[in-house]
């Protein structure tokens, strides 16, 4: 996700990028090579949303787009801006992105201006990176067609049975689109089943896990539906299968399900998405475009998608996954810490890698985090609390000036900002 976020609007899923993200340099000499790429990858977005013609959500996905290298933090925009510097260079606007604008594939307000913004280099594959450019194409356009909803990140699905649950429905998934007729519908249902269970276990399941799936699954379902085009299907069933065999589910599992949806909804209900809304379930819509009917109890239909296999890699994983928590519950709960308010946060971090710690917060293992006080990089670990007001990294430090240092961190304070008693507190 991967990444802009103010503290209020930190569960507000869709604005949050996938990619992780390194401390920026400072600006060298521009690439002819990167240019050229740049602007060979402009032309393709161009191309891809003015083929769609608005008619996948109502609306063009066409508008502004920069193309960022974050090692250098060197901009590639379709159009000029205002008070920027940007240089036109043949159908390119070349400049540099200022320090205080947070680098991902997401979509921001910069200058006046809503961009897409996708970060270089792009992937060399073609489909992957038309979708790319088409997810976060609808990101730009998201708040005003399908606001993303509001809820907490889904935790549950760190747990030996979430996980396992997840990995059968999306098993089913891949079945279902591989299918159609009597067949199709069956593995419909028994996913469907699966995704039952799984949300009955946790408290708020349902909610959030929608939330996810309406913001960043809806996101990828463009971006297969535009950029795959007539290999979504196939390459949706890859996705499941790759997904399958991930770890960190808690951020990125709607990147899989959210497209498996989408296209059986397109197979089943072709006008679903005119009534999408923010409170939408992704299953609910798909199981009635099915027929509604009753779903088979799991312990029915589960040694259909290798259960027993699942839940051998589980155990070990959740055995695993105990062991780290253990170690981030020594390291930055309790041991010596270093706490920072959260005012007006920016955080760029890698989906793949959140680790939740309940009831303590989410641990970001690698990040930037921007606020009034400086700019906070860590690679080792920091916890953001649950209630998203303070962040907490592994004390102690040491200074140098207003350069500060620890096991795993760097932080650069700004003027009238200091560490005090394991704090960082305004002079």
């Amino acid at each position: 996700m991967p990444i802009k976020h103010h503290r209020r609007l930190w569960l507000t899923i869709g604005v949050i990028a996938e990619c992780l993200l390194s401390t920026a340099a400072p600006a060298q000499p521009l690439s002819t090579q990167q240019a050229k790429a740049a602007s060979e990858a402009i032309t393709e977005y161009h191309i891809l949303c003015h083929r769609d013609g608005g008619r996948l959500w109502g609306r063009s996905l066409c508008g502004p787009i920069m193309l960022v290298d974050p090692e250098t933090r060197a901009v590639y925009a379709d159009r000029d801006t205002t008070g920027h510097d940007l240089r036109a260079s043949g159908a390119l606007f070349i400049g540099t992105l200022p320090q205080d604008i947070s680098m991902a594939n997401t979509a921001i307000d910069w200058a006046g201006t809503r961009w897409t913004m996708v970060l270089l280099p792009l992937p060399s594959n073609r489909d992957r990176r038309e979708t790319l450019l088409m997810h976060e194409a609808f990101h730009r356009i998201q708040p005003d067609r399908l606001p993303p909803p509001v809820a907490a990140l889904p935790d549950h699905l760190d747990t030996l049975d979430g996980r396992l649950l997840l990995r059968l429905e999306w098993r089913a998934l891949a079945r279902a689109l591989q299918t159609d007729g009597e067949p199709q519908r069956a593995a419909i249902g028994d996913a469907l089943a699966f995704r039952a269970l799984r949300r009955s276990l946790a408290i708020e399941a349902t909610g959030r896990e929608n939330a996810l799936e309406i913001n960043e699954g809806i996101a990828e379902y463009t971006g297969k539906r535009l950029g795959a085009g007539k290999d979504a299907v196939a390459s949706t069933i890859g996705t499941l299968t790759d997904y399958d065999r991930r770890d960190g589910y808690v951020r990125s599992f709607a990147y899989a399900s959210g497209p498996a949806y989408g296209l059986l909804l397109d197979r089943l209900s072709p006008g679903w998405r005119n009534g999408l809304r923010p409170d939408s379930d992704l299953g609910t819509l798909l199981h009635h475009a099915i027929g509604h009917g009753a779903l088979l109890p799991v312990e029915a239909i589960r040694d259909r998608y290798g259960f027993a296999g699942i839940r051998s890699e589980e155990t070990a994983k959740a055995e695993a996954h105990t062991r780290q928590a253990a170690h981030w519950r020594t390291v930055l709960i309790d041991g010596p810490v270093i706490r920072l308010p959260l005012i007006d946060m920016r955080i760029e971090f890698n989906p793949q890698n959140v680790f939740t710690l309940p009831p303590s917060g989410t641990v970001y293992p690698t990040a930037t985090i921007r606020d009034a006080w400086g700019t906070l990089t860590v690679e080792q670990g920091v916890l953001i609390a649950q209630d998203w007001k303070s962040a907490s990294i592994a004390g102690p430090g040491s200074a140098r000036g207003n350069d500060y240092a620890g096991a795993g961190w760097s932080l650069k304070l700004s003027p009238d900002w200091m560490v005090s008693n394991g704090c960082v507190e305004h002079r």
